[in-house]
């Protein structure tokens, strides 16, 4: 009984730490552009604002995820650390004026990609420790709570100030510190406790998990793109800022059944030919974006949501815990993250000077070909063994 217990409430505990997280993600990447614009900051200063913040952060997550391996630190502490950074970066915005607002945004995006990987991590650390967990499932909780708030957040910024965004993301760095204290920590896998302070380049060492970083970074720069500046696409069909919080809503709702039935779809096909697959369809997506006519068209493509990002985003983390070693699997896991923060660097470089001098129409093509090479990447991994 005790142990049907702990189970549950490390489940219930990694299912809110998703679902909290999401918040936060939620309120910097769909948000973001568009709280940093009410500001008065211009598209331009924003592509480089989150461009480099991205930068710092994808630099930082690898960084951050060899040491944890390494030194065997406590994943849990590191993330109320993190956390406390955001409460305290939020606060700050409240007390200050617009260019620190801006500076403390930045701070935000390089913390939540750095929690990312150790989120993503944390059903797998259980199951490592004999706690049988969904990872499935618990990335559809986060997908649950981001489909909730961006239909919340969308409506209320009809009839509320901006301020109201980084307000979210002080509630759930809050919370979130109550849940990583609520969850045991069983220290370090005993099974890598004889690391030393050697390792390998995993990006070497593991050649199709390089080629999965490659794709991986190219459909993140479309899907940053799209969320980021999806107001701009949207506002160029007619639509407005409700439209927006409608389709991100709609494309997380619609994650939903494919997260909670990960697991049973990984048993019937691998995690590589579930990303080969996700990559056809990120073509297909792409081309109803650009040949949208109205904001119904939108939300088509938003459907398609089921068949890429929720295929894709669990499918490359279980292939990475396939094919990496355990000595390597926190490295590994930032490396994948971080293909969220370099797209994100991409997506706001290429969106924010084209956006500037050129048109939306002009970064809807962009978008086609960014889903075509990595497309080419994905079918590429058809050549490697997982155990290459």
């Amino acid at each position: 009984m005790m142990a049907l217990e702990n189970k549950t409430k490390i489940n219930c505990g990694c299912y809110l730490l998703f679902a909290l997280f999401f918040i936060i993600f939620l309120t910097i990447y769909s948000y973001g552009v568009f709280f940093l614009n009410s500001l008065g900051i211009p598209y331009s200063d924003i592509g480089l604002i989150i461009g480099i913040s991205a930068l710092f952060s994808s630099i930082l997550q690898p960084l951050i995820g060899r040491q944890v391996d390494i030194r065997h630190f406590s994943w849990q502490k590191l993330l109320v650390f993190l956390n406390i950074i955001v409460i305290i970066a939020v606060l700050s915005m409240f007390l200050l004026q617009n260019v620190w607002c801006s500076l403390m945004f930045s701070v935000m995006i390089i913390v939540s990609g750095v929690m990312y990987p150790f989120i993503n991590y944390s059903p797998f650390y259980y199951e490592n420790h004999g706690v049988e967990t969904n990872f499935g499932v618990a990335r559809g909780f986060g997908s649950l709570s981001f489909s909730i708030f961006a239909s919340v957040i969308g409506f209320m910024l009809t009839d509320f100030n901006v301020m109201i965004i980084p307000l979210f993301s002080l509630v759930s760095a809050i919370l979130m510190i109550i849940v990583i204290h609520w969850l045991p920590y069983y220290g370090y896998d005993s099974r890598t406790k004889n690391n030393t302070s050697f390792k390998n380049n995993i990006l070497t060492k593991y050649p199709l998990f390089t080629i999965i970083l490659i794709a991986m970074t190219l459909m993140m720069t479309f899907q940053n793109i799209f969320e980021c500046y999806l107001i701009n696409i949207i506002e160029n069909i007619g639509g407005n800022i409700s439209n927006v919080g409608i389709s991100n809503s709609l494309a997380s709702v619609l994650e939903l059944p494919v997260m909670f039935l990960f697991i049973k779809i990984l048993n019937k096909v691998s995690a590589k030919n579930l990303i080969i697959l996700s990559s056809f369809f990120y073509i297909v997506r792409s081309l109803i974006i650009f040949f949208a006519q109205n904001p119904f068209d939108i939300y088509v493509a938003q459907v398609l949501q089921i068949v890429t990002y929720a295929l894709i985003a669990p499918a490359s983390v279980h292939l990475t815990t396939e094919i990496v070693d355990e000595e390597d699997q926190y490295e590994a896991q930032a490396f994948l993250g971080a293909t969220v923060t370099i797209g994100l660097i991409f997506a706001n470089f290429i969106g924010g000077n084209i956006l500037q001098l050129y048109d939306v129409n002009i970064l809807l093509i962009v978008l086609v070909a960014l889903t075509v090479l990595g497309s080419i990447f994905a079918f590429s991994t058809l050549f490697f063994k997982n155990n290459s």
